[in-house]
């Protein structure tokens, strides 16, 4: 399950061209909706949100189902790197990666390369 904005679809199409199955969705409501109906192996979070949003959004999902995998997607690693981000990387949530749309669409072509993926997001 892919959640939050993606306007350029990248990481959807990504997805998708190494056969992984994407449920997108909007926000985390909607999310919390999908888990509840359906069963998913990873849920991506897109977000320039408030730790706080990013934190309830990842403690909920893993309420609804403890044994997804949850990937929060960042801008980037560098010296600039807003609040939200600094936040997180300072008090990571555990069993959560974070990583930037470049580390994940790298670790994407790594995994086509190796085998098959066998994701459902």
């Amino acid at each position: 399950m892919l959640v939050g904005s993606d306007p350029k679809q990248i990481l959807e199409k990504r997805f998708q061209s190494v056969g992984c199955q994407v449920v997108k969705v909007r926000d985390h409501e909607a999310a919390f909706d999908h888990v509840r109906r359906e069963v998913f192996d990873t849920a991506v979070l897109v977000s320039r949100g408030s730790l706080i949003n990013v934190a309830e959004t990842i403690f909920n999902l893993r309420d609804l189902n403890g044994s997804m995998e949850i990937i929060v997607v960042v801008e980037r690693l560098g010296k600039q790197i807003n609040r939200f981000l600094r936040q997180l990387l300072e008090h990571p949530i555990e069993g959560t990666r974070i990583v930037t749309r470049r580390q994940l669409q790298r670790q994407l072509h790594t995994v086509v390369e190796a085998a098959p993926p066998r994701l459902s997001l």
